[in-house]
């Protein structure tokens, strides 16, 4: 009797012997696994996400990272000012995108202020949706304004590296030699298939390029030369194109008369004698002192300008060309505040 028992026991022990082994040795397939074909294909793959970061840490002149360019779309913006991210006099710092200068997409509202203290540590994430064009950013912190920058955002057509093309067209009256005769207009186009045109600028006589907005006239006697330019939105920049000119004296017969006898300039009186200048004009008539002058140093060049070529033509002497110069330089036309006086009142 006990051999039966303990043959049936080792029976019972051999078969849970081999239930268990074949647990342990079952193979790879058939152990449940997620796989490609477990995954809904009709559902599309998510967008890779667009994160822009920002760092700050003690310095109060700029950011310690930030992004120069994007695409526009969704995106989430983060800004850590904390110790990871070299903050350790736990200043605060914020991330603010300019809304008010129209120079710049305003449609953006960030005003993040972030500080190594603070109840996340200093790192904070938003979410935008950015438009094509560019942002400006600083710190709205007093005494931090130096930390600011320019955020490009393109249209996600692809990385734009062809810059934008821009021309110039020179317009007025000319006469035979082709000179432009009392003033030349010179108007600017630019275009750029890419990202788009941010900005056209010019540099009269060697002035400095600045902003073009409108049609530039240009008045003073004499050579004169413009150069332009112009960037687009990915920041490429145009190469430097040029265009020169020559505006003289109005045409002959187009004189007002001014019949004074000294030349004056608004309401001041030179003492010069208001000379014959030939073609029906005097030397009032031709330093245009009643004229809307934008510029007090325009007006002073245009006199210089005219009495040279009086000099030359030997209406003016020296002495009296000096003399007109001086009265020109010392008047306050072209000035802010530059009021008119009526030719009537200082007739002689």
């Amino acid at each position: 009797m006990f051999e039966r028992v303990r043959g049936a026991a080792a029976l019972g022990v051999a078969a849970l012997a081999a239930a268990l082994t074949a647990v342990f040795i079952a193979p790879v397939s058939a152990v449940p696994t997620i796989t490609s074909s477990s995954v809904d294909a009709s559902q599309p793959e998510a967008a890779a996400e667009q994160v822009l970061t920002w760092t700050a840490d003690d310095s109060v002149t700029e950011y310690a990272s930030f992004p120069t360019t994007a695409t526009a779309g969704p995106a989430t913006i983060v800004f850590e000012n904390s110790e990871a991210t070299g903050n350790t006099t736990y200043m605060t710092h914020t991330l603010t995108f300019d809304t008010t200068n129209p120079e710049y997409n305003q449609d953006v509202d960030v005003d993040i202020v972030a500080s190594p203290n603070d109840p996340n540590g200093g790192r904070h994430e938003v979410q935008v949706n950015l438009s094509p064009g560019t942002y400006r950013y600083y710190c709205a912190i007093p005494g931090h304004s130096a930390m600011s920058g320019i955020l490009v955002v393109t249209d996600g057509g692809g990385d734009d590296t062809t810059p934008p093309e821009v021309s110039a067209e020179v317009s007025g009256d000319q006469d035979a030699d082709g000179n432009y005769v009392g003033s030349a207009t010179v108007t600017l186009d630019a275009s750029d298939a890419g990202s788009g045109v941010a900005s056209v600028e010019y540099d009269l006589d060697g002035a400095g390029f600045v902003e073009y907005t409108d049609p530039v006239t240009v008045d003073a006697v004499g050579d004169h030369t413009v150069q332009f330019r112009a960037t687009d939105v990915a920041g490429n920049v145009s190469e430097v194109g040029s265009v020169a000119f020559t505006v003289v004296a109005g045409e002959p017969g187009t004189c007002s008369g001014d019949d004074r006898d000294t030349v004056w300039l608004r309401g001041v009186d030179t003492g010069v004698p208001n000379y014959d200048a030939g073609e029906g004009c005097t030397v009032n008539d031709l330093i245009e002192d009643e004229r809307d002058w934008a510029e007090h140093g325009a007006f002073v060049r245009h006199v210089g300008d005219v009495t040279a070529d009086l000099v030359e033509d030997g209406v003016l002497t020296s002495r009296e060309r000096s003399t007109l110069v001086r009265a020109a330089a010392s008047s306050e036309i072209g000035k802010p505040g530059d009021v008119k006086v009526a030719r009537s009142l200082v007739q002689s």
